[in-house]
């Protein structure tokens, strides 16, 4: 009985190990699958929160800007607007300086303007440069300005971030058949003795692996639901830190994603464990001893 103990403890052990692992390798899968999943989503969210703002003349009436504004949100690039009048935009300039300028000056050199945010499509250097052009001909408009680099990095940028996430995602994948795998070659290392002993008395290779394969779709079951776990538990705390990430969390997206976190868990899992056992069966003593 006392000897019986130490093997059980050895044995949860052993498991807990292997789900450990198992869910820490699934979970990095998940997160950058994630990450790789709605970079395009990315893309789009970065493109259209690009702003151009357009100055207003300063004697412009209250129903010529509505007019305005109205004419503007009609226009096939154009997404949403914002008024902005001049006392606002002194406000807003006194609390990014951290003083009141108006008081040094005596009055508002500000002028009233509207916050455009562009739709997708149009939020592309050579697009911004026609909106401007075209909004700048409107006898309403004093001036119009927006940042042409921000646009130019989307683009330079979001195509060699895909690639990069693609790669890093494919190493990772293979770091972590290989990570599973040694894993559940250590748990089954000290058992072989066990295995080679079944097999000599005459136990098919299936009777003697089917336990083994057994205890590891459990294992990869509880990993696979354990890295589920972590994974929705870091998409809702990016979300409550950052609201607006939340327009990338398309529930089917995320549900493939999540599946495949399962699949690929079960599939290692039983692949590296058949494979050790299949391994230990056909050496014999003498190099079970030296293995």
């Amino acid at each position: 009985m006392s000897e019986k103990k130490p093997f059980k403890r050895y044995t949860r052990s052993s498991n807990a190990g292997t789900i450990i692992g198992i869910t820490l390798v699934l979970y990095m899968l998940g997160l950058l699958g994630f990450m790789l999943l709605n970079a395009r989503e990315l893309e789009r969210h970065f493109k259209e929160n690009v702003k151009v703002d357009i100055y207003l003349k300063r004697d412009l009436k209250e129903v010529d800007v509505m007019k305005f504004r109205k004419q503007l949100e009609a226009q096939p690039f154009a997404r949403e607007t914002r008024y902005v009048t001049a006392d606002e935009a002194a406000e807003q300039l006194k609390q990014d300086m951290g003083e009141d300028f108006l008081g040094v000056l005596g009055s508002n050199p500000l002028l009233p303007s509207i916050e455009l945010r562009v739709k997708e499509a149009y939020a592309a250097p050579d697009s911004l440069k026609w909106v401007a052009e075209h909004l700048r001909q409107d006898p309403n408009v004093h001036e119009v300005k927006y940042n042409p680099v921000v646009v130019e990095n989307i683009d330079a940028n979001m195509g060699k971030l895909r690639w990069i996430m693609l790669g890093f995602s494919v190493l990772l994948l293979v770091i972590a058949v290989a990570l599973i795998n040694n894993t559940i070659r250590l748990a089954i290392y000290s058992k072989r003795f066990l295995i080679r002993t079944m097999h000599l008395v005459g136990a098919t290779g299936w009777f003697i692996k089917k336990p083994f394969l057994g205890t590891s779709l459990w294992q990869g079951i509880v990993a696979s639901i354990l890295a589920i776990g972590l994974l929705a538990a870091t998409i809702q705390a990016l979300v409550r830190w950052q609201p607006d990430l939340a327009a990338l969390v398309h529930p089917m997206a995320l549900a493939l994603l999540l599946g495949g976190i399962v699949v690929l868990g079960l599939l290692i899992s039983l692949l590296s464990t058949a494979l050790a056992v299949r391994r230990y069966l056909r050496m014999n003593t003498d190099e079970l001893n030296w293995t």
